[in-house]
């Protein structure tokens, strides 16, 4: 398969691209900037929203992992997923975003998301889960695109170990009394990425939200 990894040399980006290559797909990542590692071979240092139709040309998926911790990078949860599934509508290319464990819902009328628990997210974390809830909104409200939203759980660990295991449920989360009591709410970044790529390639039998 030929895909695209936005946000290729974060946390994220990293780990996808490089279990990409270990299963032979072709990949493209794109990142705004040039950082030394990984070595990408098929680099676009461009903005995600400066992306063009041509740059999505042949692509089997777009797997968007771009991530902005300040209220100055928020914008790439929104107007550059809005971007990118603009030039994707009405194509076979599949879109699969890197989610957030704050919209995980967190009773079954869904009108409450994780987020809300101070606990978990407290006040100078809320702009940043309203982007990421403004982004799949916006996903919800797209139309001629094939998306699948992908969330990791809420103890998401960039330094773990690999297992190999993972687990896929839905989009609704209970939460802990104490987020360091989540034993069982727990993700690499190595098996989210194993994860990710099997949905890719499986794709769509898997449900819209992955997480263990």
């Amino acid at each position: 398969m030929k895909i695209m990894i936005i946000g290729v040399f974060g946390r994220a980006g990293s780990k996808i691209y490089q279990e990409a290559l270990r299963r032979g797909h072709q990949v493209v990542g794109v990142a705004h900037r040039l950082h030394k590692r990984p070595q990408v071979t098929h680099l676009l240092v461009k903005d995600i929203r400066d992306l063009a139709k041509n740059d999505m040309s042949g692509l089997d998926a777009v797997i968007d992992a771009v991530g902005a911790w300040s209220p100055e990078g928020e914008a790439v949860h929104t107007d550059g997923l809005m971007h990118v599934i603009s030039l994707l509508k009405g194509t076979k290319t599949r879109y699969f975003k890197v989610g957030a464990a704050s919209t995980l819902y967190t009773d079954q009328n869904h009108r409450h998301q994780l987020q809300e628990n101070p606990r978990y997210y407290p006040k100078y974390m809320q702009d940043l889960c309203l982007a990421h809830g403004l982004g799949l909104q916006l996903l919800k409200d797209s139309q001629a695109v094939d998306w699948t939203y992908v969330t990791p759980p809420y103890n998401f660990d960039p330094a773990g170990k690999v297992s190999g295991h993972y687990e896929v449920t839905g989009d609704e989360y209970l939460p802990a009394a104490d987020p360091s009591e989540g034993v069982d709410d727990y993700i690499s970044y190595a098996d989210y990425a194993k994860g990710m790529l099997d949905i890719v390639e499986n794709h769509p039998q898997f449900s819209s939200q992955v997480q263990r």
